[in-house]
This record gives structure tokens, sequence and C-alpha cells, in this order.
């Protein structure tokens, strides 16, 4: 699992960049035999002003196939961060287990049994009584 990193120079920080990094690991490590890359963006929308502008994008290319992306708002970086991968974990989850619960193969020939009545039959007797 890859993880990418992309900080506006107003939040960018090389401390705050390994926590990022160590929450992104250990909010998708779980999956990391299905995830290829993590891309975090973070932003500062307001600039330096304050307020509710960070902005954090966090999307998941998974190994097989599909993309999930989470984005979120707030006022600093780390709780905004932590949402977005708990959504994203969840979305993870909630995709390979869909993934999972397809069967391989789709058309798999039932196996009729001798007391089993053939369709054809069922039509031919509805039309008879």
């Amino acid at each position: 699992m890859k993880i990418d990193i992309t900080m506006q120079q107003s939040c960018s920080d090389n401390k705050i960049s390994r926590k990022v990094a160590r929450r992104a690991r250990l909010a998708l490590n779980r999956f990391a035999t299905a995830i290829q890359t993590v891309t975090i963006r973070i932003t500062d929308t307001n600039g330096p002003k304050g307020g509710e502008d960070t902005r954090c994008i966090v999307s998941v290319k998974l190994a097989s196939v599909g993309e999930v992306v989470v984005q979120g708002e707030g006022e600093k970086i780390l709780p905004v961060l932590n949402q977005c991968l708990s959504r994203a974990a969840r979305t993870v989850s909630r995709s390979l287990d869909r993934r999972r619960d397809i069967p391989i193969r789709m058309n798999r020939r039932k196996t009729k049994t001798r007391d089993e009545p053939r369709w054809s039959e069922f039509n031919q007797l509805d039309h008879h009584s």
C-alpha cells in the first residue's frame, strides 16, 4: 500500500505529514493487500484566516477494480483527517464485501433430478386443465 500525501504550503509541516501517514496506515492497514495507493490531499481553502476551511480528500485505489473517494471539511487538520479515513475504511470494507458476494460463475447449470418436471410439462398441464 503506497501512501501519497499532498498538503498546501500553509498546512505543510514535516511532523504533520508523518502523523497523516501514520494515521492512514493505522486506519487502512487491514485492507493493505487489497489497496494499491492511498492519496490524501489537504488544503486550506480560506488561507490563514481561520474558521471551517480545512478540506481533506482521501482517495483509495483498490487493487481489483474501483476507487473510493471521501472528502470532509473542518476547522483542524487531524479531526477532519480522522473522519475521512474512518469513512474511507468503512466504504472500502463494504465494497470488498460486495465483491465477495458476487458468485464466481454466474451461469451455473442446475442439476435436474428425475422427479423434477420440465418447464414444457408445466405449460401442458396448465392448458389441459
